[in-house]
């Protein structure tokens, strides 16, 4: 038998009590740190000072087309290296190619590759050993950050999980492509790049702040497989750097609420924004050739490294107390108790 609600015309519900509007939660914009901020090259991070150091040495450089990407490849070659980018068209590679060429003359090699397919990290490096050489140095550059709504999503197969398989997927593979040759010459260093989303929680990241904090994890947990074999591996946050931010030519489906922001998140994002000390891709690619050719940077490995903190202050802290870096587990994800 079928129920059916029945209620008189003249019968009102009373309203519920409901309670005030939450307002939004308090939004931490970075740690707290005493070391000495950095926005632009410095004295230790400068690409001058190991001119040259990387002779004979193959680095691999991912969206090498532009902004992080770009500034790193041009930095390894002015350090000597030969220098493979990766970027999204051949076209696109032709601008940092050129500049290597005029001002370093280096060898240099462009690949164009969707590294989550299944065979393009190993197909890269193939490619790499063939032209160039054994790969000494992987640095994988994220995309662009995404800031979305998770709660507005249509799908999240639609931009939200292409979005995580590119900035975690992808660089995982590419990983596991280089190391067997890492292993068997018992040399490498591996680097990718993540950002303050993978350590604080911050709203519209859910995406980004998924892909980069298991990233920065997994950087923790291959540095205890790899370093005693003679690979060193960094999660690095370059910085507020406006093109590791937003890349112009980042086209999502059309999705009319996709991007959407409450207001109340609109105002707080745009007032940060206005304030915002931006830093210079510099800041990044030095921070990526000291940890590469600076052998004291060894120490970080398998660590957060935050690019805005002075590199050598940090190593300097680390060589001084180190009991006091892995008794309170400074640098690493971790969740306290009582």
């Amino acid at each position: 038998m079928a129920f059916q609600s029945f209620m008189p015309f003249n019968f009102v519900l009373d309203q519920p009590d409901l309670p005030p509007p939450i307002p939004n939660p308090q939004v931490l914009w970075e740690n707290k740190a005493t070391l000495t901020r950095r926005r632009d090259t410095y004295p230790f991070i400068d690409p001058y000072r190991f001119k040259n150091n990387l002779r004979e040495k193959v680095a691999v450089v991912t969206l090498a087309h532009r902004g992080i990407g770009k500034a790193t490849a041009i930095a390894f070659a002015q350090a000597g290296a030969s220098v493979c980018c990766i970027g999204p068209t051949a076209q696109s590679l032709e601008p940092v190619l050129r500049e290597i060429k005029e001002k370093f003359n280096t060898p240099t090699l462009a690949l164009t590759a969707n590294l989550v397919e299944p065979n393009a990290p190993s197909h890269v490096v193939i490619l790499v050993e063939k032209y160039l050489g054994p790969i000494d140095f992987l640095i994988n550059i994220s995309g662009a950050a995404y800031f979305r709504s998770f709660t507005r999503e249509q799908s999240i197969m639609q931009d939200f999980w292409p979005s995580i398989e590119q900035s975690l997927r992808a660089p995982i593979a590419l990983t596991h492509a280089v190391l067997p040759s890492m292993i068997a010459r018992k040399t490498g260093t591996i680097i990718s790049t993540t950002s303050l989303p993978a350590i604080l929680p911050f709203p519209f990241a859910s995406c980004q702040g998924v892909a980069q904090t298991a990233l920065l994890k997994f950087h923790q947990h291959l540095d205890l497989e790899t370093r005693s074999k003679g690979i060193f591996s960094y999660a690095v946050n370059p910085g507020p750097i406006p093109s590791y931010i937003h890349d112009p030519d980042k086209k999502f489906s059309e999705d009319p609420h996709g991007g959407s922001i409450e207001p109340g998140w609109q105002m707080q994002l745009a007032n940060k924004a206005s304030e915002m000390e931006w830093a210079s891709v510099g800041l990044a690619s030095g921070t990526f050739i000291a940890l590469c050719a600076e052998p004291r940077a060894r120490c970080l490995s398998g660590l957060y490294v935050n690019a805005e903190r002075d590199l050598g202050e940090v190593i300097g802290e680390m060589e001084h107390d180190r009991s006091r870096v892995e008794r309170e587990r400074m640098y690493v994800l971790k969740v306290d108790e009582f």
